[in-house]
């Protein structure tokens, strides 16, 4: 019932969102005075921002579908890397990957690239002057893999990574903190 709502909320409110955000592109033509076209730019940014909010909401009423299959985790990461390679240089952050063999588990492909973007998304948040991201995979001698995501953002003190994945918890000026919690979910449903 959550998950039906939450679709219906999320489909309703992103209709005028969505006719809202294509007006404004249509009044941002060349000859527009440069104020102007910086609200018009803020105007949007919110907009999309606040699509991400209806993302992360859809994505915590979503019931969790079991669509488990045995998945190269090393080609799950370079798919999530390209999907975000974009929004990390427009954010002056390279992004590294190293992939070893056999990365191999048996998971949900979709909620994996989900939570690995989330993650991603806040390690290239962490860095609000640029840096480098670097992702790797390995497999362990006890038959499981071991992800590492490492960024070279500001860090954290052990109180603020306790609360990771708590509801509505974030750092970000502007963050929900569901985005982290629904990765938990989907990290510890695996387990």
């Amino acid at each position: 019932m959550i998950g039906e709502l939450t679709s219906v909320f999320a489909h309703e409110i992103r209709n005028p969102m969505q006719v809202t955000r294509g007006f404004l592109q249509l009044l941002n033509e060349p000859d527009l005075p440069k104020v102007k076209k910086e609200y018009i730019k803020i105007s949007i940014d919110e907009l999309d921002r606040a699509n991400e909010i209806i993302e992360d909401f859809l994505s915590f009423g979503k019931p969790s579908i079991n669509n488990i299959a045995k998945i190269e985790v090393g080609y799950q990461i370079e798919r999530v890397v390209n999907i975000i390679r974009s929004y990390s240089l427009n954010q002056n952050v390279e992004i590294r990957t190293d992939i070893q063999d056999n990365c191999w588990i048996f998971a949900n492909p979709q909620k994996l690239n989900q939570s690995l973007i989330n993650i991603l998304k806040n390690a290239v948040e962490s860095m609000p002057t640029g840096g480098r991201v670097w992702v790797s995979c390995t497999a362990t001698d006890d038959g499981f893999i071991k992800i590492i995501i490492k960024d070279q953002g500001i860090g954290m003190t052990k109180k603020q990574i306790d609360r990771l994945g708590s509801p509505f918890y974030s750092l970000k000026e502007k963050g929900t903190g569901l985005g982290m919690m629904v990765s938990f979910q989907i990290i510890h449903s695996c387990f």
